[in-house]
């Protein structure tokens, strides 16, 4: 049993239904809970895929599929980037896609030969707490053996101080067969809370209660001075 790889910790034995339903490969099939020890970020994939080592330090885990001539690969990059943190919680969404905009995914995909930006998404969301923008694209691997066009998707989120990038790809004529499970294993990142859930601190609205009534006369009473009967002895 895999208990850490890469100094990462992985829990097994957790089913995931999203994931489950778009394996193919095996009748049944559980899938590998993956949590990044030093992001605290989590995300989903089958247990039929393998972990590769990691090719860049930006680079936290890489996963490819059990059939090797489909090049079907997953990976999470993680980075420091504190640009956005003066912006509130409620002006994320238009930061991230003002920074991770066109200009940064030009960059970013040139880390793939002859690659074409085929689709811009924004707003988008990772982890359902990132704000996000995603792009699909095309691009050429080289295999070692030959090159083939691949056809991929990434998603980029700047989430406190931290930029998360997650991408999936496989071979272009292969591509749809992989489609949900790769929107399964994106959509599978919980990010590790960096917000307070309430804006102004509070727990509750407390400035919308009603007016207070202070006594009139002494403390523990609001009734006015000399209100009550007196009994004559």
């Amino acid at each position: 049993m895999r208990k850490k790889i890469l100094g990462l910790t992985i829990m097994t034995g957790i089913a995931v239904a999203t994931l489950l339903n778009a394996v193919t490969a095996r009748a049944t099939s559980d899938a590998f809970v993956w949590k990044d020890a030093k992001y605290g970020y989590t995300f989903s994939f089958p247990d039929s895929w393998g972990i590769q080592t990691k090719e860049t330090p930006d680079m936290r885990i890489r996963i490819a599929g059990p059939i090797n001539a489909d090049w079907a690969t997953c990976s999470i990059q993680v980075k420091k980037d504190g640009r956005l943190q003066i912006y509130p919680k409620r002006l994320m969404t238009q930061a991230v896609d003002d920074t991770l905009n066109k200009t940064f995914w030009t960059r970013q995909v040139g880390e793939h030969d002859n690659a074409v930006i085929r689709d811009y998404i924004a707003p988008a969301s990772l982890g359902g707490r990132g704000d996000a923008t995603a792009i699909k694209e095309t691009f050429v691997q080289d295999t070692g053996n030959g090159k083939i066009n691949m056809y991929g998707e990434q998603i980029a989120s700047i989430y406190g101080n931290m930029r998360y990038v997650a991408s999936c790809s496989a071979r272009i004529d292969q591509y749809n067969k992989y489609a949900p499970l790769f929107a399964s294993i994106m959509g599978s990142v919980q990010l590790a809370s960096r917000y307070a859930p309430f804006a102004t601190g509070y727990y509750r609205d407390f400035l919308s209660d009603g007016h207070l009534a202070l006594p009139r006369t002494k403390p523990g009473t609001i009734y006015i001075k000399n209100s009550f009967p007196v009994l004559q002895q």
